[in-house]
C-alpha cells in the first residue's frame, strides 16, 4: 500500500486514535482506498506515525465496528465494500464530515471532546441480539415483574388522578423517600429523609454530584479499574482522575493515603460492594482504613451502592458512611440494576451541608424526577413486590454466576485468572501478558460472543490484558456456551503467542 496522507495533531483535543479513524474514513469515502485494499499492519502504521501500536489497534477496531474494514486472522485488515458495512455517515466518530459536507464542529463545546467514541461504542456492544451477551451490566428482562408493576401503576393513576402527573418536589416523592430512608438506615448509617433525594438513575446522580462539587482542574480519586461512565462524567467537568489500584480487598488504602498526603483531592469515588467491573468487595477493616484516610484530610467519599442488594453468598457489609468518620459521605443507589433499567430512578444521600446547594443545582437541571413513576415504585415496594422480585433474582443470578465460573474452570486455559464475587453482576478476567483483550473481542464477536474489554475501565490507561464478564443477561446454557467459545479463542491466542516467543528465542540464540 502506498504512503498515505495521514497526519497527527498532538495539540488537538481529539484523541489520536480518533484522528486515525477520521483519516481512514475520509480516504475510503473519497475512493483513495478501494475495497479489497490491505491496510498497513498495526506495527508499520504505528512506526510511520510515531505512535503506540495499541493506539493504532484502537483505531482499527473502531474502523471495523463502523463497517469500513474487516480483519482477517493471520492475513491483515482490508477495506470492505460500502454495502457490507452499516451506515457509515451515521457512524463516523466526532470530527468526521457528514453526508451534506458541512462541518459544524466549531460550534461544539470543549466538553464534547472529553469522551472516547470507541469506548462509548464498546460499552454498549454493537446491537447484535443474536450474540451471547456477557458484556452489559443489565438485568434479564425476562425476570422483570412487569404485570405487578402494571397493576400498581394503574392503581396509582386511578387513586391519585391528574395531580400525580403534575410537577413534583426537587427532593422527590415524599412517601418513597421515607420508605427508602427507613430501608437504608442501619447498614447505611442513620439516613434522614430530608437528606435523601430521588434522581433519574444513578448516572444522573453522578452528574449532579460532579456539578455540585467539581471545578475544572479538581482531582478525583477513583478505583483502578472503575465504572467507565463515571470516568466520562468526571472528565466532562474537567476533573483530573487519580486511579488507585485494587487488590483482592478493594481500593488499596496505603496508596490512597499517599495520594491524600501529597495532593489536594476534592472527591473520592468508589464501589466497596461488588465493585464494577471486578466484583470485589471490601472487608470491614479495609472500609475503616479508607474512611479514616478520607476523614483525616476532609475529603468526601461518594459511595456507589449500585448492586448491594444483589448478594448471593457471604455476609452483608455496612456502607462507608455508617462507619466512624464516614458521616459526611455521599451514598448513591439505583433501581435500575435490581428492577427496571428503563425507569431511570435512583437515590442520593447527602450530608446536611450539601442539601441546599444541591436543591439549587437540581432546579437548573431538570426540576425533579417524574412523580408518577416514583409513586408507582413506592406502591410496588410497599406491597412487598420488590422483596419478592429480589429473592427470585438472587436465586437466578447466583445460579448463573455458578454456571459461569464452573465453565471457566473447565474451558479457560492455564494462565488466565478471574475474580469470584459474592454478588453483583460481573467478574474480572486477567489474561497472560501479551494477550490483548481488544483483539480477543473482535474474534469473540465473530464467534457470536460479546464482553467488555478492560481498556474501558482504566482512567490512567491499561487494561489491555483484562476484560469484564457479566452473568446477569443470559441463561445458564448460553453462558456456558459463550465461555466455551471464549476458552477456545484464548487457547489459540496463547498458543500462537508462545509459538512466536519460541521463534524469537531461536533467533536470539
Amino acid at each position: 500500500m502506498p504512503q498515505l496522507p495521514i497526519t497527527i495533531d498532538r495539540n488537538s483535543g481529539t484523541p489520536i486514535h480518533v484522528q486515525i479513524v477520521e483519516s481512514f474514513s475520509n480516504l475510503i469515502q473519497n475512493k483513495e482506498l478501494k475495497p479489497g485494499e490491505r491496510l498497513l499492519s498495526m506495527r508499520d502504521l504505528a512506526r510511520s506515525l510515531g505512535v503506540n501500536r495499541n493506539t493504532v489497534g484502537l483505531a482499527y477496531t473502531e474502523l471495523e465496528s463502523i463497517g469500513l474494514v474487516q480483519t482477517r486472522v493471520g492475513s491483515g485488515t482490508y477495506v470492505i465494500e460500502a454495502n457490507q458495512g452499516r451506515d457509515v455517515g451515521r457512524s463516523l466518530p466526532p470530527g468526521g464530515a457528514g453526508r451534506g459536507g458541512e462541518r459544524l464542529e466549531h460550534a461544539l463545546s470543549r466538553r464534547t471532546r472529553q469522551g472516547d467514541a470507541l469506548a462509548e461504542r464498546l460499552s454498549g456492544g454493537d446491537g447484535d441480539t443474536a450474540r451471547i451477551e456477557l458484556g452489559g451490566l443489565i438485568p434479564d428482562r425476562e425476570l422483570f415483574p412487569a404485570e405487578e408493576f402494571r397493576l400498581v401503576l394503574s392503581d396509582v393513576v386511578k387513586e391519585m388522578g391528574p395531580v400525580i402527573l403534575d410537577y413534583g418536589s426537587r427532593e422527590g416523592y415524599r412517601p418513597l423517600r421515607r420508605w427508602l430512608a427507613e430501608r437504608l438506615s442501619g447498614m447505611c448509617g442513620e439516613v434522614e429523609e430530608e437528606n435523601l433525594f430521588i434522581v433519574n438513575g444513578s448516572q444522573q446522580g453522578l452528574d449532579l454530584v460532579a456539578k455540585l462539587l467539581l471545578d475544572e482542574g479538581d482531582t478525583v480519586v477513583v478505583e483502578g479499574p472503575t465504572y467507565h461512565n463515571a470516568i466520562g462524567v468526571f472528565r466532562l467537568y474537567g476533573a483530573n482522575l487519580r486511579p488507585v489500584p485494587l487488590d483482592g480487598n478493594g481500593m488499596r488504602a496505603d496508596m490512597l493515603g499517599d495520594i491524600l498526603e501529597g495532593e489536594r483531592v476534592k472527591l473520592i469515588y468508589c464501589m466497596p460492594t461488588f465493585q464494577n467491573p471486578t466484583g470485589v468487595t471490601m472487608p470491614l477493616e479495609r472500609r475503616e482504613e479508607i474512611v479514616a484516610a478520607a476523614a483525616r484530610h476532609g475529603v468526601p467519599v461518594l459511595e456507589d451502592n449500585f448492586g448491594a442488594d444483589l448478594r448471593y453468598s457471604g455476609d452483608e457489609q455496612c456502607a462507608l458512611r455508617s462507619l466512624r468518620g464516614g458521616e459526611n459521605g455521599l451514598l448513591l443507589g439505583t433501581f435500575s440494576k435490581i428492577l427496571f433499567p428503563g425507569l431511570r430512578l435512583g437515590w442520593l444521600v447527602l450530608p446536611s451541608a450539601f442539601r441546599e446547594p444541591f436543591r439549587t443545582i437540581r432546579a437548573y437541571t431538570d426540576l425533579s424526577a417524574g412523580q408518577l413513576v416514583q409513586a408507582a415504585i413506592h406502591r410496588f415496594c410497599e406491597m412487598g413486590y420488590l422483596d419478592d422480585h429480589l429473592e427470585k433474582v438472587r436465586r437466578e443470578n447466583g445460579a448463573r454466576l455458578g454456571a459461569m465460573t464452573s465453565a471457566m474452570e473447565t474451558h479457560f486455559p492455564e494462565g488466565v485468572s478471574w475474580t469470584v464475587p459474592d454478588g453483583g453482576m460481573s467478574l474480572w478476567v486477567t489474561l497472560p501478558r501479551g494477550i490483548d483483550s481488544m483483539e480477543l473481542l473482535m474474534d469473540a464477536r465473530r464467534e457470536g460472543v460479546n464482553f467488555a474489554p478492560g481498556v474501558l475501565f482504566h482512567a490512567g490507561g491499561g487494561g489491555r490484558n483484562e476484560f469484564r464478564l457479566s452473568f446477569t443477561v443470559e441463561k445458564e446454557e448460553r453462558i456456558a456456551a459463550g465461555i466455551a467459545a471464549l476458552g477456545e479463542l484464548l487457547r489459540r491466542r496463547i498458543a500462537t503467542r508462545r509459538a512466536g516467543e519460541w521463534r524469537e528465542s531461536d533467533v536470539l540464540l
